[in-house]
């Protein structure tokens, strides 16, 4: 009866054997009994999840935190922050270079700078920008987050780039990629 008891010492004995399945289903066992208990919501879905994944492994997570209607209802700021974390720091390491993002439909330009492994982004026009994109903001949301796909967007009329467009290839090789059956660059 005393499960916190129990999970301390099964716990024990699963880190010393992780393939011993009877010990990591005694410790299951004992952390569900905790969850049923648990007064606290937090407190039974980690017992229960730490529950769940001894018996059956650790499950990939189903769930997104970006879809497309959220990211088109983000400010700007918030737009280059999350386009910020998608930056891999080492490969920005050597990099210098700046992009102007114009707004068309909210009449803003954003400068947008990578240099020493960090993606910045603030209001206003660059007077030494390499290349300025243009264009509706639903359109714009797809060449900040999947650069690569920026060409395709201009070919198709819905952005207009002005300058030295391999900047755009440069950029996107800094980037981890979203999800391939992600698609914002469809506005």
């Amino acid at each position: 009866g005393d499960y916190r008891w129990a999970a301390e010492i099964v716990h024990k004995l699963v880190f010393a054997d992780p393939d011993n399945q009877a010990a990591r289903d005694l410790q299951a066992d004992a952390y569900e009994q905790l969850g049923y208990q648990a007064e606290g919501p937090q407190w039974r879905g980690i017992y229960l999840t730490a529950a769940r994944e001894l018996r059956q492994g650790v499950q990939p997570a189903v769930f997104a935190t970006a879809s497309p209607d959220t990211i088109l209802a983000m400010p700007i700021d918030i737009l280059f922050d999350f386009a910020a974390v998608h930056v891999i720091g080492g490969a920005a390491a050597r990099v210098d270079l700046r992009i102007d993002f114009a707004f068309t439909d909210l009449d803003q330009t954003w400068t947008v700078w990578v240099r020493r492994g960090v993606f910045n982004a603030r209001r206003g026009a660059s007077p030494d920008t390499q290349l300025t994109v243009s264009g509706p903001k639903a359109a714009l949301v797809g060449a900040v987050l999947q650069p690569a796909a920026a060409s395709q967007l201009a070919q198709a009329g819905k952005i207009r780039l002005d300058g030295d467009e391999s900047v755009l290839a440069t950029l996107a090789g800094l980037m981890d990629t979203f999800d391939p059956n992600f698609n914002i660059v469809t506005p």
